[in-house]
């Protein structure tokens, strides 16, 4: 029995560190290629200085950076840091309809950071949701989020901690990665070492 449990565990660790890809760098920390702006023409919201990706609207129009590239079960982790007390912005999973909120909801008017807002699930707006946010979430300093995204699920990690373990309902199996200025809200935001795996 031993000899067999050893053998599975070895096998496991085979597939966890080869059956997958390597982490990718979604970010070259000199030029926005590989990302798109929608709308195109909010693409001057999003600039690179210092090897960091810098969103920021002070007109309050609303604007996502995509990923060029879709994607379908992946491992991403980045990281970010706010510049203005007041914040709305977040990571969406495979387009719009789930995202990773970073930042003050505005329906709820609370930090929501970590947590998932996907309404279209028709479960209330954040249908996941923690209350480990005050003690993990380091405002105004750099901040690592890591998302996991396979089939419908979908768990979010702050600063290496766990924080929700979601099923969604209408979430895409393909699409892109979207990095978010809120509308109607005067922000500034910096992302760095963004990387993904590809699953």
């Amino acid at each position: 029995m031993k000899k067999i449990i050893k053998n599975l565990a070895f096998i496991l660790f085979v597939v966890f560190a080869f059956g997958s890809s390597a982490q990718t760098q979604l970010f070259n920390g000199k030029t926005l290629n590989g990302w798109e702006s929608k709308p195109a023409e909010r693409v001057v919201d999003w600039v690179v200085e210092a090897e960091q990706i810098v969103g920021a609207n002070p007109h309050k129009k609303g604007s996502i950076l995509w990923t060029a590239k879709n994607f379908k079960a992946f491992d991403l982790t980045l990281e970010y840091i706010t510049e203005t007390d007041h914040y709305d912005t977040g990571v969406f999973v495979r387009g719009e309809s789930h995202q990773v909120q970073i930042g003050i909801s505005g329906s709820l008017k609370k930090d929501m950071t970590g947590c998932i807002y996907a309404p279209k699930d028709d479960k209330g707006s954040y249908p996941a949701q923690t209350d480990k946010i005050d003690e993990f979430h380091k405002v105004g300093k750099w901040n690592k989020m890591r998302i996991i995204a396979t089939g419908k699920r979908v768990q979010t990690f702050l600063n290496d901690e766990p924080f929700v373990d979601y099923i969604g309902v209408v979430i895409p199996e393909e699409g892109p990665i979207g990095l978010q200025l809120h509308p109607n809200v005067d922000m500034k935001v910096r992302f760095r070492n963004i990387s993904v795996r590809e699953l």
